[in-house]
């Protein structure tokens, strides 16, 4: 592939985070060396692991160019590890790889060319395998996330991802325009800590411009009971604090001042009718369930 941005295409760099991942990491380590495609670049971040990963990283980096494996002396938390990551990730084109979350070989590949074919969008992602391994029960199913699919307008994604926002993690796996990611800036703590931070940080990206979809399942999610992603509950005030996050993300958007104004708007709309149709359901609930007056 050969582009303007040199004879290899657009320079590519996957932001590996990691965390006690021994049992695991290897597998997605395999997965990055096998892509297809030729200007990527691997950068490992271990956030002080105390167990082998750091070490299984470096290993696995002998000899391979492409990796450079780092080390942090005091845990970042997740957040910090990701930001450290996103502020030495200089390539056109960025991706968190996730340490437990194989990729297929042309997963890198396919994702490039879909963002060469679409100068207007700033992320594509692919369709994912699921691989549910827990305590009681296993499974394997395809999942895509086809709503975000031709809309062009960043108050039609604002839409689907506050109303529809279920599967957000699929085009948060996906490759991102480094020039976009730099307007947004690092992702960020909020009252509930890092809970779903990930979130809020790309609603602000898709409001910058459009999300591409390549309907190939080219990720390998695997839900581990042992997950970060596993150990998250949504309780009332979580909810909240990540509905002032993402209003926070709408409110400082590189947008005028009357389009975030609308934005901001539309998205308090959004989830003030989503409050009252929970709040109503629970009345319902609460109705049906006391016994009848006799």
């Amino acid at each position: 592939m050969t582009s303007a941005h040199g004879r290899c295409g657009p320079s590519v760099v996957a932001c590996m985070l990691t965390y006690r991942c021994e049992g695991f990491v290897e597998s997605t380590l395999q997965s990055l060396a096998a892509q297809t495609y030729p200007n990527l670049r691997v950068i490992v971040s271990d956030d002080a692991s105390p167990d082998t990963s750091f070490e299984l990283c470096r290993r696995f980096a002998e000899g391979r160019p492409q990796f450079a494996v780092h080390r942090q002396p005091r845990n970042l938390g997740w957040i910090g590890n990701a930001n450290w990551l996103l502020e030495r990730a200089e390539a056109d084109y960025v991706f968190f790889a996730f340490h437990d979350d194989p990729l297929e070989p042309g997963y890198v590949q396919a994702l490039v060319e879909a963002l060469e074919r679409a100068p207007e969008a700033v992320l594509a992602f692919s369709d994912a395998v699921v691989d549910f391994r827990g305590a009681s029960e296993s499974w394997v199913r395809s999942m895509s996330y086809t709503d975000l699919d031709g809309l062009g307008s960043a108050r039609a994604r604002l839409a689907v991802l506050a109303q529809r926002a279920g599967l957000w993690w699929l085009p948060n796996r996906g490759l991102f325009r480094k020039s976009a990611a730099l307007r947004v800036g690092g992702m960020r703590r909020h009252l509930a800590g890092e809970f779903c931070a990930d979130w809020p940080w790309l609603l602000h990206l898709s409001l910058l411009g459009a999300f591409v979809r390549v309907p190939q399942a080219l990720v390998r999610k695997v839900w581990r009971d042992e997950g970060l992603s596993k150990s998250w509950r949504w309780s009332a005030h979580r909810r909240i604090a990540v509905t002032l996050a993402c209003l926070g993300e709408i409110l400082r958007a590189d947008l005028p001042r009357a389009e975030r104004a609308r934005l901001a708007a539309d998205f308090s709309g959004y989830w003030c009718r989503r409050w009252l149709i929970s709040f109503f359901r629970r009345v319902g609930r609460f109705v049906r369930a006391r016994p009848h007056a006799r």
